[in-house]
């Protein structure tokens, strides 16, 4: 069965489809943070079963046959299960069109999934199985039924997500029509932001300093940026990305998404799930938090903090999703004699008097939960969060001594 939608390439119908989709709560004030959205969620009908006949009997298989969500252009497709219920030794096969990017499912296994509980979902017949990258996600039902099917086994899908374009987003960002997040400037005169991989052999710390940077998906369709704190399972983003032990259940996090060369195609990305959440706050506006399988992140190391109180002048850069695309860092700044970007106001109001680090260094909605990581440490020496120019980030300063104790004491 196939879903496709029209393809999005009238900006007119573009931009009344993304206000349509925009929840009342996404809404947000004039220079109210939130997450940027980058997906939207499309019904569905599709349901996987016993074949006829088969109903009451085991040792079997499967043999249902293979159905697809195909869209146009969609950068990604997240399936929601309204019903999860198999008999032992059937699994459902959640993949891509290439078969490289499988998802398996069972009574006795499942592999990565989230729980949206503000969808309804409960983590046991009613999750989102992990995002397939790319157009169409192929869903099959394989194995042999270990024991006699019942009529309430099947799986039901009833909706799932959509990724927007992601060779549109930066035309969709530049049009204002992704950003929810803080109002005004964000790009402090010429965009000096690049892809990642640009510095790979030019600014070997900045590029190594945006290896644990993640993308946070969240199962609104919402983005943020996040990344690995320490050698153990910590996490930041910020608290207006999400502040709840259920929206951090409800979160994928993509690690490697980038070019694999300055203009290349995209890397392979390793996906995880949030799991816990440790420590929030609204005010310093951070979150966090551990992700599940936290082996499979390991090799893309960790960022260390630096909780001091920032000098004018100092180096720093930032690496992050902004717009919601493949990870770009901000290390060239032409606003100041420099060309490079430093802290440009030590101490500025952000939700509180002298909470934050101010900057000129270029950032955009999804941008949020970035770390601001000082030259001289190669630490993070502030969580951004606000646009505006000056840009600004939270002080780890201020940070630290409220997450101290998930860290031993000990500043990684």
């Amino acid at each position: 069965m196939n879903h496709a939608m029209p393809k999005l390439l009238v900006p007119a119908l573009l931009a009344s489809a993304l206000c349509l989709s925009l929840p009342v709560a996404a809404q947000t004030a004039p220079g109210a943070p939130a997450p940027i959205k980058v997906a939207d969620v499309r019904a569905a009908d599709l349901q996987l079963g016993a074949q006829p006949g088969r109903v009451g009997r085991a040792g079997v298989d499967a043999g249902a046959k293979a159905v697809e969500i195909r869209t146009p252009d969609a950068s990604f497709i997240k399936v929601h299960f309204e019903q999860f219920s198999l008999p032992a030794g059937v699994t459902l096969e959640v993949a891509s069109a290439d078969g490289r990017e499988v998802y398996r499912y069972s009574a006795e296994h499942r592999d990565g999934f989230t729980v949206a509980a503000d969808l309804g979902e409960d983590g046991k017949s009613r999750f989102s199985a992990m995002s397939i990258s790319g157009p169409v996600a192929v869903l099959r039902l394989v194995g042999q039924a270990r024991e006699p099917w019942r009529k309430d086994h099947g799986v039901k899908v009833s909706r799932y997500l959509e990724g927007y374009p992601e060779d549109m987003l930066p035309e969709l960002g530049k049009a204002g029509l992704l950003n929810t997040d803080v109002g005004g400037k964000s790009i402090c005169g010429t965009d000096n932001k690049q892809a990642a991989a640009c510095y790979s052999s030019s600014d070997t710390q900045a590029f190594n300093g945006s290896k644990p940077v993640a993308r946070a998906l969240m199962s609104s369709g919402s983005l943020c940026t996040a990344w690995r704190v320490s050698s153990s399972n910590r996490m930041f983003t910020n608290n207006h990305c999400f502040s709840t032990a259920a929206a951090v259940a409800s979160t994928e996090l993509w690690f490697n998404y980038q070019r694999s060369t300055c203009t290349g195609a995209q890397a392979t990305v390793t996906k995880v799930t949030g799991d816990q959440l440790l420590k929030t706050d609204a005010t310093l506006d951070y979150t966090l938090f551990t992700v599940k399988n936290f082996a499979n992140i390991s090799s893309f190391g960790f960022l260390g903090l630096d909780p001091r109180a920032a000098t004018a002048n100092e180096g720093i850069f930032i690496a992050g999703h902004p717009g919601g695309r493949m990870k770009e860092l901000s290390v060239a700044d032409t606003q100041n004699s420099t060309g490079k970007c430093r802290v440009d106001a030590p101490s500025v109001t952000g939700n509180a008097a002298n909470s934050d680090v101010g900057y000129y260094c270029d950032t955009e909605g999804g941008s949020s939960g970035s770390p601001v990581i000082a030259r001289s440490s190669g630490k993070v020496l502030a969580l951004h969060h606000f646009g505006g120019c000056f840009n600004s980030g939270a002080k780890m300063s201020l940070i630290w001594p409220q997450v101290s104790t998930y860290f031993g004491g000990v500043i990684p």
